[in-house]
C-alpha cells in the first residue's frame, strides 16, 4: 500500500529531530582568530612584486624605474608614468605615488587636494624629506634619490612605506591614515646608524600646501602661515574658490614625536636657490622660521610646511620622529594632535585594526591569492570612505578619474551598491551611507539626483530610471542581513521640504516614484539618460529599459520580506503582486535568440539580434528564466560575452557588456557604435566590473539549475581580478593594485587598456571592482539573509573552504559546515543550510553556540534556529 506523503514527511522530521548525538561540538567559527595565508605572488605583473607584511597583511613593492622603462608609461594617463596606490581610512583618502610624493584628499566640504602636485609652481605634494649628513643631501622622493642609492617603495594595506639611506644612515618612511574616522596623515620616518662610528645629521620633513579645488578647477586662498609652539604645530586657513565656502578647513602639519630645531613655511625660502632635489635650506641645515604671507585664491601660493630634527646616532642606533599632516577646522587640531602624540605606536595599532577587520578566506592552497585579493579589495572599498561635513555622514565614493578629475561624488546608483558587502563588515558605515543617500531624496516629484558636488550640494545630470532601484536593494541588504529593524524609524529630512520623515516612508515613497515610471511594454520610462548605462537613452535612443525591470522584478519581493519584517502587511502584498507581474513581464522579453530584451526605442525592440549584458543577471536572480531557458542564456553569455567559440575570444579577463561589431552570428549592430574601446557591436561595450559582479552572483544561483554553473561562476570571479588582469596583461598597471570601473573587452585592438576614454588625467582606484569582488564572496560562500533569518548554500566549487568577515562567516569541512552572524538586533534566526549530496539525514546533528539543537528537513536544506545578542556572535554549526 501507498502511504501518504505527509507522513512519510513527518517521519523524515522526526528522524532528523532525534538524530543520534555527535562526539564533540564543533569549534565556534566565530573564536578563530588565525590570520589567513595571502602568501603568494601570483598576479604582481612585471612592475613589482605581491608578498606579505609584517602585520600579516598583503602589500605590493614597486619595484619598476619609471624613470628609464618604457613600460610605466601607461595609455590610461596619455603616457604619463604616475603609479598611484590609495591610502585611506573612514574619513580621508590619499594618492600615494611611485614617484615618491603623497597627495591628502578631503571631501568635507569641497572636493580638494591639500597639496595638490604643481611642478610648475615649485609645489611637489610633500610625504617624502631630506636627510643632511655632513653636507650630503639625500631624498625620499624617488625621482631625487641618489644613483647608488638603494630604494624601496611598498603599497600596503592604508600606508606607503619607502627605504633608502645615505652615508651609511639608513632611512625608512611610512606615511599612513589611521584606522578609524580622523582626518589626517602620519609619518614615521626611522632612521638607523649602520655605520660602527657616531653620525650627526638633519632629517628635514616636508609637506607642501596647496590647496585646490577640484571641481572649480582652481587654487584655493592659503591665510598667514602661524606657529604653536606648545602643540609644535603649522597652521594655514584657506578661503576663495568655486563654491562658497563659509566654514573653510585649516590645513595643519605638527611633530608629534622626536627633535625639533626649527621650522620653514616660505617656499620661496626653503627652495631659495637651491633644487627640488636639494633646497638651499637643506643645504645650509637650518630653517629661518619663517611665516609666509596670505595668497589669494586663483593661483598656486607661497606657504609650505617643514620641520628640521637635529639627531645624534650612536653605532647601530636608530631614532623614530613620527609627524601629522592634515585638514581640519582649526579647532579640532589640538586635539587630534594630542591623541597622536600619546600613541605610542599608532601604525602598528592601526594596521592591527585592519588585519582583525579585513575578509580572511581559505580557498584552499592553490588559490591563497584569491584570499589575499580578498583581503586587498576589502581594504581599498573601505578606504574610499569619506565624512561631508554638510551632509552629516559618512559615504564610499566611486574614486578614481569620476572623483579626482570632476570633483564630484558620482553617484547616487553607485553609493548604495557599495553598501552591500559593508553590510557585513561594517555596519554603522552602511547606516551612514543609506542615510547619506535617502537625505537626497526630494518630496516634491520624488526624482533623486545624479549624485552630490561640493558642500553636499546635488548634482544632476538629467534623468535616470534606476536610481530608485538601488536604494531599495541596498535597504534590503542592510535590513536583513544585519536584522536591524529599528534603523528604519531614523527619521530623516526630505531635501526639498526639509521635512523629517522615517526612513521606511523614504523607502515606500522611492517605490511609488519607481513605479510612476512604468512603461507602454511594461518596463520603465528610460529617462533622459538612461538606466545604470549612463547616455543609452542617447546612443541606444531607448525610451523603455528592461534592466531596470529585470532588477525591480527581483529586489520587489525581497523589499516585501522586510515589510513583513516590519508588520507592514499592505505594502509586503503589493510589492509580491508587482513582483510577479515584472516576472512575467521580464519572461515576455526572451528572445528567438535566447536572451532577454534590453529595452525599446519606442516601438523597436532593442536587444533582438545581439544580446546586452546588462539585464541578463538580474533575470537568472529575480527567478524568470525556466532550467531550460537558463542553460541557453547561460550558453549565449559564453559565446557572445566570454567569447568562446568567438572571434579573438575567449576573453582573458571577465566577461564584455556587448558582443563584437564583427562577430558573424551578431544581426543587431548599433549605427556608429561607441563605447568603451573598438569593434563593439552596441553600446557600451568593454568590461564593467559592476555587470560583472552581478553576472558571478547570478551564476551562482544557477548552481544545481545549469551544470557547472559553480564552476562558471567561480571562473567568472576569478577572471575579474587584479590579479588575473595583471597575470594576463603583465607590463601594464592599470589592473595590478586597483583598477578602472571598466577596461577594454576581449575582442578590442587593445584588450589590456582601461578605462573608459572620457579621462586620461586619473588611473585606478575606483570602487566598482572591490566591492564585487567582496560581496560575491559573500554569496558564492552561500549567504543570503531572509525574512526568517539566513539561507546558507555555498556555491563554491570546493569541498573545504573558510570565509571570516566581521558580521558573518562560513567553513565547509569534512563531514561539517559551520558559521556566524553577528547581528545589530536580537532575536531568534532561522538557519536554512543547503547539504551537500549524499548527507544521510539519519547522521545529521545541528549546533547553536556549541549545544545540540532541534532541527526539521527536507528537499536538501536542514532547518533549525539560534538566539543571537545584539552585536555578538552566534555560532551555528551541521555535522553528519
Amino acid at each position: 500500500m501507498s502511504i501518504p506523503r505527509r507522513l512519510v514527511l513527518a517521519a523524515s522530521i522526526l528522524v532528523l529531530a532525534h538524530a543520534a548525538p555527535a562526539a564533540h561540538a564543533p569549534a565556534l567559527l566565530s573564536a578563530d582568530d588565525t590570520p589567513a595565508n595571502v602568501d603568494s605572488t601570483y598576479g604582481s605583473g612585471n612592475f613589482g612584486a605581491w608578498f606579505t607584511d609584517r602585520f600579516g597583511l598583503p602589500a605590493f613593492r614597486y619595484d619598476a624605474d619609471e624613470q628609464s622603462d618604457a613600460r610605466a608609461r601607461q595609455p590610461e594617463l596619455a603616457g604619463a608614468t604616475e603609479a598611484q596606490h590609495q591610502v585611506g581610512n573612514d574619513h580621508i583618502v590619499a594618492a600615494a605615488f611611485n614617484h615618491g610624493y603623497t597627495q591628502l584628499w578631503s571631501q568635507d566640504r569641497l572636493s580638494q587636494w591639500a597639496n595638490f602636485y604643481d611642478p610648475a609652481s615649485q609645489h611637489w605634494a610633500g610625504g617624502y624629506g631630506y636627510l643632511n649628513v655632513g653636507g650630503t643631501v639625500a631624498s625620499t622622493l624617488y625621482a631625487d634619490r641618489a644613483s647608488a642609492a638603494p630604494f624601496e617603495r611598498d603599497f600596503g594595506v592604508g600606508y606607503f612605506r619607502k627605504t633608502t639611506s645615505a652615508a651609511g644612515l639608513e632611512i625608512e618612511q611610512v606615511v599612513y591614515a589611521p584606522f578609524g574616522d580622523d582626518p589626517l596623515l602620519l609619518d614615521d620616518v626611522t632612521i638607523t646608524n649602520r655605520t660602527g662610528t657616531p653620525q650627526t645629521a638633519s632629517w628635514f620633513e616636508y609637506w607642501d600646501v596647496n590647496p585646490y579645488d577640484v571641481s572649480g578647477k582652481t587654487n584655493r586662498g592659503v591665510g598667514q602661515a602661524t606657529w604653536d609652539p606648545s602643540a609644535a604645530t603649522l597652521s594655514a586657513s584657506q578661503s576663495g574658490g568655486f563654491a562658497n565656502d563659509a566654514m573653510p578647513l585649516a590645513l595643519f602639519a605638527a611633530v608629534l614625536q622626536g627633535p625639533m630645531d626649527g621650522y620653514e613655511t616660505s617656499l620661496a625660502t626653503f627652495f631659495g636657490a637651491g633644487t627640488r632635489a636639494a633646497p638651499a635650506e637643506v643645504v645650509a641645515d637650518a630653517a629661518s622660521g619663517t611665516l609666509a604671507p596670505p595668497s589669494p585664491a586663483g593661483a598656486p601660493g607661497g606657504t609650505l610646511f617643514v620641520f628640521r630634527a637635529p639627531l645624534a646616532l650612536a653605532p647601530g642606533a636608530a631614532v623614530t620622529l613620527r609627524y601629522a599632516y592634515g585638514m581640519a577646522h582649526a579647532e579640532q587640531i589640538p586635539a587630534l594632535v594630542a591623541k597622536y602624540r600619546a600613541l605610542p605606536d599608532p601604525l602598528a595599532v592601526s594596521e592591527r585594526a585592519w588585519a582583525s577587520w579585513v575578509p580572511k578566506a581559505d580557498f584552499g592552497a592553490d588559490d591563497r591569492w584569491v584570499a589575499r585579493e580578498l583581503a586587498w579589495d576589502a581594504y581599498l572599498l573601505r578606504s574610499a570612505s569619506v565624512y561631508e561635513e554638510l551632509c552629516g555622514a559618512h559615504t564610499i565614493t566611486q574614486g578614481g578619474y569620476y572623483q579626482y578629475a570632476t570633483g564630484f561624488n558620482l553617484g547616487t546608483r553607485s553609493w548604495p551598491h557599495y553598501l552591500l558587502p559593508i553590510v557585513y563588515t561594517a555596519p554603522e558605515l552602511a547606516r551612514d551611507i543609506l542615510r547619506y543617500t535617502i537625505a537626497l531624496q526630494p518630496e516634491v516629484g520624488g526624482q533623486l539626483p545624479y549624485g552630490t558636488g561640493p558642500l553636499c550640494a546635488r548634482f544632476d545630470l538629467g534623468t535616470s530610471s534606476d536610481l530608485d532601484f538601488w536604494v531599495l536593494l541596498a535597504a534590503v541588504e542592510y535590513g536583513l542581513g544585519s536584522r536591524d529593524m529599528a534603523f528604519f524609524d531614523t527619521q530623516v529630512p526630505f531635501l526639498d521640504t526639509k521635512r523629517p520623515e522615517t526612513l521606511w516612508t523614504h523607502l515606500k515613497l522611492a517605490y511609488r516614484h519607481q513605479e510612476s515610471l512604468r512603461g507602454p511594454h511594461g518596463g520603465y520610462l528610460a529617462g533622459s539618460n538612461g538606466d545604470w548605462s549612463d547616455f543609452s537613452t542617447s546612443f541606444l535612443k531607448m525610451t523603455e529599459t528592461m534592466l531596470v525591470a529585470a532588477q525591480l522584478a527581483y529586489v520587489y519581493p525581497r523589499l516585501a520580506e522586510l515589510a513583513d519584517r516590519r508588520g507592514d502587511g499592505a505594502f509586503a502584498k503589493e510589492l509580491r503582486t508587482r513582483g510577479k507581474q515584472l516576472r512575467r513581464v521580464v519572461g515576455h522579453e526572451w528572445t528567438g535568440k535566447g536572451w532577454y530584451s534590453r529595452g525599446y526605442g519606442g516601438d523597436r525592440q532593442i536587444g533582438s539580434g545581439a544580446i546586452f549584458g546588462e539585464p541578463q543577471p538580474w533575470a537568472i536572480l529575480a527567478g524568470v528564466p525556466s532550467r531550460k531557458k537558463a542553460a541557453r542564456l547561460v550558453a549565449n553569455i559564453q559565446r557572445f560575452l566570454d567569447g568562446v567559440g568567438a572571434p579573438r575570444g575567449p576573453s582573458r579577463i571577465g566577461s564584455s557588456l556587448t558582443p563584437a561589431h564583427d562577430d558573424p552570428d551578431v544581426t543587431e549592430r548599433s549605427a556608429g557604435a561607441v563605447g568603451v574601446g573598438d569593434n563593439t557591436a552596441n553600446y557600451v561595450g568593454g568590461t564593467w566590473f559592476d555587470v560583472n559582479g552581478w553576472l558571478t552572483w547570478a551564476l551562482g544561483e544557477l548552481d544545481g539549475v545549469v551544470p557547472k554553473a559553480r564552476d562558471l561562476a567561480w571562473s567568472e570571479y576569478t577572471r575579474n581580478t587584479l590579479a588575473n588582469h595583471a597575470q594576463q596583461f603583465p607590463d601594464h598597471w592599470a589592473g595590478t593594485i586597483s583598477i578602472d570601473d571598466t577596461c577594454y573587452a576581449y575582442y578590442a585592438s587593445k584588450p589590456e587598456q582601461c578605462g573608459n576614454d572620457l579621462y586620461r588625467q586619473y588611473d585606478g582606484q575606483i570602487t566598482e571592482q572591490p566591492t564585487w569582488m567582496v560581496m560575491d564572496a559573500v554569496r558564492l560562500a552561500g549567504v543570503t539573509p531572509t525574512k526568517a533569518g539566513y539561507r546558507i548554500a555555498p556555491h563554491l566549487p570546493f569541498a573545504r573552504f573558510s570565509l571570516r568577515l566581521p558580521r558573518v562567516g562560513v567553513a565547509a569541512e569534512s563531514r561539517q559546515l559551520r558559521g556566524y552572524v553577528r547581528p545589530e538586533q536580537a532575536g531568534p534566526i532561522e538557519l536554512r543550510v543547503a547539504l551537500p549530496r549524499g548527507v544521510a539525514s539519519a547522521s545529521l546533528v545541528t549546533w547553536a553556540d556549541g549545544r545540540r539543537v532541534r532541527h526539521r528537513g527536507g528537499r536538501g536544506f536542514v532547518v533549525f534556529h539560534v538566539t543571537a545578542s545584539a552585536g555578538a556572535a552566534a555560532d551555528w554549526a551541521v555535522t553528519w
